[in-house]
């Protein structure tokens, strides 16, 4: 009896627990230096792409820079997610991509005191109920 009672409550965490997880799945994180016409000496530009499954159920895009994994003590941006006559585009710092098939991509300018300060990016999506997707880590 004891056996069934805690087989139940495996399973009713499990269902839970799945009930609260996001469709929407990110992974292969590149980071890449950016080349761009208006390149200032004292700023960086990142060009930051990762792949997005279920796009149509993504709200926003995280971009955490820090000195550790998960914190954004260097710099955090936020890009939106839009939907324009059934094309989707990411948002970020009034730059708007084009999701090309599943391949999200994002410009980012640090001055060069947040380039040399950050040794992580921690890259995650909420979607629009408010889940987040796992989290993507580049480690420079």
């Amino acid at each position: 009896m004891k056996k069934l009672f805690l087989c139940v409550i495996v399973l009713s965490i499990s269902i839970i627990t799945k009930s609260q997880t996001t469709q929407v799945e990110i992974i292969d994180l590149a980071v890449n230096p950016g080349i761009r016409a208006d390149m200032q000496s004292d700023t960086t530009d990142l060009i930051v792409l990762f792949k997005i499954n279920n796009v149509n159920i993504a709200a926003k895009a995280y971009y955490y820079f820090g000195t550790v994994q998960d914190a954004g003590d260097v710099l955090s941006v936020t890009g939106n997610i839009i939907e324009q006559s059934a094309t989707y585009y990411l948002q970020v710092n009034g730059v708007q991509k084009e999701i090309l098939g599943y391949t999200a991509t994002a410009f980012i300018k640090l001055s060069n005191v947040q380039n040399a300060g950050f040794h992580y990016l921690t890259v995650f999506v909420e979607d629009n109920n408010g889940l987040i997707t796992d989290k993507l880590y580049f480690h420079k």
